[in-house]
């Protein structure tokens, strides 16, 4: 399960650019993106020891494998995955439940594909992290100024619903290495992602 959790670890700056208009600064979402890939490299371990039946990694995170093997809930074991990933970090901060809602997001995937018995490789896992972090870290970043106009909740829910898409699409064309990518891939592939959507909204 190591090398799964590398892939998720980098601390490399130089993320966004540009300023104003409600977004956070390029520092502070770099530093957000770094830690949430960190928060979701150990979600994709546990959720990987999961499905591959190491009981070992798990019990290192703090769960018990049999248990969650006989969860019928998938939603619920993918929700303890968060909650035990996530324990760590400061709670009721709004950078915390980002990370939550992306790790969540990561184990519920991994543990649905397991339960229709699709394998996921190592660089499949990658991409979908890449994506759920694009997609999440472009959203928050552009709340303020999501709110500042006149959205019906069908028009803000389609518009999500866009740049997840958007995001996976992003993620599928990223230069990752199918055996797993380095950190500095992995950041890129972020930052790249980022800087496209930025551009395409400010478009808009």
């Amino acid at each position: 399960m190591l090398p799964t959790a590398a892939l998720f670890r980098s601390s490399r700056g130089g993320g966004g650019r540009g300023g104003g208009g409600g977004r956070r600064s390029s520092e502070s979402l770099t530093r957000s993106t770094a830690a949430s890939a960190r928060s979701a490299g150990r979600g994709a371990a546990a959720a990987y020891a999961y499905r591959s039946g190491d009981a070992q990694t798990l019990r290192d995170l703090g769960l018990d494998y049999d248990a969650l093997r006989a969860n019928p809930n998938i939603f619920d074991v993918a929700h303890q995955i968060a909650q035990k990933v996530c324990e760590d970090l400061p709670a009721g901060t709004i950078e915390t439940a980002e990370q939550m809602e992306v790790v969540g997001r990561l184990a519920e995937w991994l543990v649905e594909s397991d339960s229709m018995g699709t394998d996921v490789s190592l660089g499949q896992i990658a991409e979908e992290a890449v994506a759920l972090i694009l997609a999440e870290a472009y959203l928050v970043e552009t709340a303020s100024s999501l709110n500042t106009k006149d959205m019906s909740g069908a028009e803000r829910a389609a518009f999500e619903d866009g740049i997840r898409q958007a995001a996976e699409e992003l993620a599928a064309h990223a230069d990752l290495s199918p055996s797993g990518p380095s950190a500095e891939e992995f950041t890129r592939a972020i930052e790249d992602g980022l800087e496209y959507l930025r551009t395409i909204h400010e478009a808009d």
